[in-house]
């Protein structure tokens, strides 16, 4: 794994952290804070004052060592301080008696006893906090490692759009050509005062050659449509808009397409929203194919626009396959297809939902699907109505 240069400061200073810490260190700085304690009982027998500060002042020392190298160089200055004391403070001095009276015992044998618990209890809590500080140290150095994993994804994202929108500039060139080609083609077909056997024949194989080219041309504009939607360089131009009227006129586009009826269920009074014309109607248009596409032959098809509290609602239904909670939340990701639609002969490409939720998300809307066995599968769209201050 790669250091950066914030984490060799992190090892550098833990480096010299362990360094000063060192047990081995402790001990003989064990041994000169407690030889340093005694200056306070000297300056205190100087001054004709005995046994005030010695007690604490041997304990804080305890403490500190403890605190700082660990618990063998603390037990080292426990055991000097208990001799220093029975050595030179406490009487008899000069010798060690290990507290022969009973009174000595019981204070000394107390006095050691509190200094271990509140040892322990300095040591439990400097293991805590370095835990804390390794843990601290263990998420920064995750979180550094996920903000270049995100600069490279991103990286990586911006490449595959710079890909995208190359790859279908390029390709549309030749696709343009070709599409040219086959309809000259088909126009000489058509002037030709001599019929040949094979012209039918030809002219069959030349619409099969110009659908394909229709929908090598679809694929492209979608390409281009939610590479150029995603990165927000097409701004949409909203304008009031009755949305019964724009439904109206995608809908009968569709019927002249498909050959199919399409029930319309609209408001009596309009449905003013603030839309880009030409966008939304590919969002309609979107739902209502996506409804062709997916349903049998025979299956209604329904398109109902509604009004709730300061929202528009269109919804397209139809009497497809059931989608599971799953495929639901998956439907809107491009070039996502559902397994039955991958199963199936009917030809996609995954991009049309994904496209609608591109332009609904730039007209400040929501778009989602709800499937059941009861009342098939219907896909919302909810725009927002437009203020006082909007309409005026």
């Amino acid at each position: 794994m790669r250091v950066n240069k914030k984490q060799q400061k992190h090892l550098q200073a833990d480096h010299r952290h362990r360094w000063w810490h060192s047990p081995l260190l402790g001990y003989p700085f064990a041994v000169i804070f407690v030889a340093g304690a005694f200056l306070i009982p000297i300056t205190e027998r100087a001054l004709g004052i005995y046994n005030i500060f010695t007690s604490s002042l041997f304990v804080i020392v305890v403490l500190l060592v403890g605190w700082i190298w660990g618990t063998g160089p603390a037990l080292l200055a426990l055991l000097l301080e208990v001799l220093a004391l029975d050595y030179w403070i406490v009487p008899p001095t000069g010798r060690i008696d290990f507290f022969l009276k009973l009174d000595d015992i019981v204070s000394f044998t107390s006095l050691v006893i509190l200094q271990l618990i509140v040892l322990a209890l300095v040591r439990v809590q400097k293991k805590y906090r370095q835990q804390l500080l390794q843990a601290r140290q263990a998420v920064s150095q995750h979180a550094e490692e996920l903000a270049e994993s995100n600069t490279r994804l991103q990286q990586a994202d911006r490449v595959k759009d710079q890909f995208l929108s190359m790859a279908s500039h390029e390709l549309r060139t030749p696709i343009t050509s070709i599409q040219l080609s086959v309809q000259w083609l088909q126009r000489r077909l058509k002037r030709q005062s001599v019929q040949n056997p094979e012209q039918p024949a030809v002219y069959d194989a030349l619409e099969r050659v110009e659908r394909q080219v229709r929908r090598l041309t679809d694929l492209v504009n979608n390409l281009l449509d939610i590479n150029t939607l995603r990165s927000g360089k097409i701004p949409v131009h909203l304008v009031p808009y009755d949305l019964r009227c724009l439904c109206q006129h995608v809908l009968e586009e569709q019927q002249s397409l498909a050959g199919r009826s399409i029930d319309l269920w609209l408001p009596a009074d309009p449905v003013i929203v603030q839309v880009d014309r030409g966008r939304f109607a590919q969002v309609v248009n979107n739902l209502i194919t996506n409804a062709l596409k997916y349903s049998p032959a025979n299956a209604p098809i329904g398109v109902e626009i509604s009004q709730r509290p300061g929202e528009a609602i269109l919804a397209v239904s139809n009497e497809g396959p059931v989608l599971s909670k799953e495929q639901q939340e998956n439907l809107f990701e491009p070039f996502y297809r559902s397994p039955e639609a991958r199963s199936s002969v009917t030809p996609g490409w995954g991009l049309g939902l994904a496209i609608s939720k591109e332009i609904v998300l730039q007209h400040s809307g929501r778009i989602w699907v709800e499937s059941s066995e009861e009342k098939g599968t219907i896909f919302f769209v909810a725009l927002p109505l437009p203020t006082s201050d909007e309409k005026s």
